[in-house]
Formats: C-alpha cells, structure tokens, sequence
C-alpha cells in the first residue's frame, strides 16, 4: 500500500510540475515601450506586488500570458514575472532606438519643442548617446532622451543605430 502511495504521490508531483512548466511557455516576443526608462517585473499581478527587475525601455522579453488586472506574465532574462500590459507591444516600433551625436564641432542643442527658437535644455556634446524616440519625429526633428531630460535635436545630427530610420 505505501508502494502504491509513493507512486501515486510521484506521478501528482510530476503532472503538477510539468502544468506548472507549461504555464511559463513564451507565445512570442514583446517590447518595452511607452515608459521614461524602464518598467517593474513583479512576482504577482499586482502594482503592490514584490519587484523582480527593472526592464529597460525598448527591451524584448517572452510573453507567456494575458494574467488579467491590466498584466501580462512575461519572461525577462529567465526570470518570470509580471508587468503592466500597458508597456508591452509586439509591435517594436513603438520602442526607441540608439543614436550618436554627429556633424557637429563640440556640441548639439536639446530643446524644449521641436523648433530652432524653442527654449535650450542642455547641449549635448559630439559623440554622446542618445535614445531616439523616432515615433515621436517631426519632419525636421528627432525626440531624444540624454541623461534623464527628454527633448528635440535636429535630425541633421544624430546617426540612429537603425539604418532603414533617418
């Protein structure tokens, strides 16, 4: 009779491993958007929930599920977790990409609005980093972040990271 037990205790521990296995299966690819620098991987559907991560802007993680309440469980760099559906798209479009600051002598200026009278935020030197939000373009100007302060720089100036975007 134990014999029987341990073998039926085994295959109820096996059968709830592998449901629990099937339930953490990537459906497919998302992206990070829509946020100023990263959203919180939490270990239950819940904004009150513990964090497991920050997940930087832009980042692709594994979707597994629609967890309801306005969440998604995903898998972010093997760990799984939940994050608001909010600022997941499979759309990668709506996710910035990287940029240098070129054709220039010392520096770039951020502006505050998309035009040359708009009011300076800060100059950018000559070879920095900048996050482009090309989703938020104009026909002149790229929308960037630099060291926290989103803003606008004349496209003439940025090489982007993504060759089919100028």
């Amino acid at each position: 009779m134990k014999k029987i037990f341990s073998i039926a205790l085994t295959i109820c521990a096996l059968i709830i491993t592998s449901s629990a296995f099937a339930n953490n299966k990537i459906i497919s690819t998302m992206f990070v958007v829509e946020c100023n620098e990263s959203i919180t991987l939490r270990d239950a559907p819940s904004i009150y929930a513990n964090e497991l991560a920050q997940i930087p802007l832009g980042q692709a993680v594994g979707f597994i599920e629609n967890a309801g309440n306005g969440f998604y469980k995903i898998n972010y760099d093997g760990i799984v977790g939940y994050a608001l559906a909010q600022y997941l798209s499979a759309d990668r479009s709506g996710s910035p990409i990287g940029g240098t600051v070129v054709n220039c002598k010392i520096s770039i200026t951020l502006r505050a609005e998309p035009a040359v009278t708009a009011a300076e935020l800060m100059q950018i030197p000559l070879g920095e980093r900048v996050t482009v939000y090309h989703y938020e373009d104009t026909e002149d100007f790229f929308c960037v972040r630099y060291r926290g302060v989103k803003g606008y720089v004349l496209k003439t100036y940025i090489r982007t990271d993504d060759q089919n975007y100028r």
